[in-house]
């Protein structure tokens, strides 16, 4: 794989001429987004960005696992303390998207793939303090509904003493269409 990516590099810095831009994101925006990769490339071609327009921030599910919601203290708010008092930022988007993998982990599947790769899972549980299997998929951020997700993340974001008080919005984006829904508008700076 490496050998190939080597290629594919020398392959492309034949047809590309990139131009220098600054690091501070152009739209002032960042956006909280999946790792899927169902979303490469799709993601900015249904949102019409561009290099340089945003920072993008890929967690598994755009989501912030439940132990680590309590005290909006992880390395997606780090992430974002350094986008927001380094780069400008001054408005975050979460998109979330459908039929993500975390809104259907499957628990049974999840241990048998640990240990078929040499992790056993309730060592893992019991080291960690994770209860049972349920606090493993809590701490992998398994949910249930993308919709509801996207809200909670988006309360944390807002509520995290290590971020100030910029607008936060959620939302949802289809997998197969590019369609985004507001799932969560910020009245943060919005007058009547």
């Amino acid at each position: 794989m490496p050998d190939e990516l080597i290629a594919k590099n020398a392959h492309y810095l034949q047809d590309h001429n990139l131009s220098q831009i600054g690091h501070a994101p152009r739209k002032h925006t960042a956006i909280v987004t999946c790792m899927d990769c169902r979303l490469v490339q799709m993601f900015e071609d249904a949102l019409e960005l561009e290099r340089g327009d945003a920072v993008e921030l890929r967690t598994a599910g755009a989501t912030i696992s439940e132990p680590e919601r309590a005290n909006a203290n992880n390395d997606l708010v780090r992430s974002l303390a350094g986008a927001i008092y380094l780069l400008g930022v001054r408005k975050v988007m979460v998109i979330g998207h459908t039929d993500c993998g975390l809104s259907h982990i499957n628990p049974v599947a999840l241990t048998a793939s640990m240990q078929a790769l040499g992790v056993n899972p309730q060592q893992l549980i019991d080291e960690q303090h994770l209860g049972d299997v349920d606090g493993l998929m809590r701490w992998l951020g398994a949910f249930h509904d993308v919709h509801v997700n996207v809200q909670e993340v988006v309360q944390v974001l807002r509520n995290s003493p290590y971020l100030p008080r910029i607008p936060i919005h959620g939302f949802v984006i289809d997998i197969n269409s590019g369609k985004l829904t507001l799932v969560d508008r910020d009245q943060v700076g919005i007058t009547a």
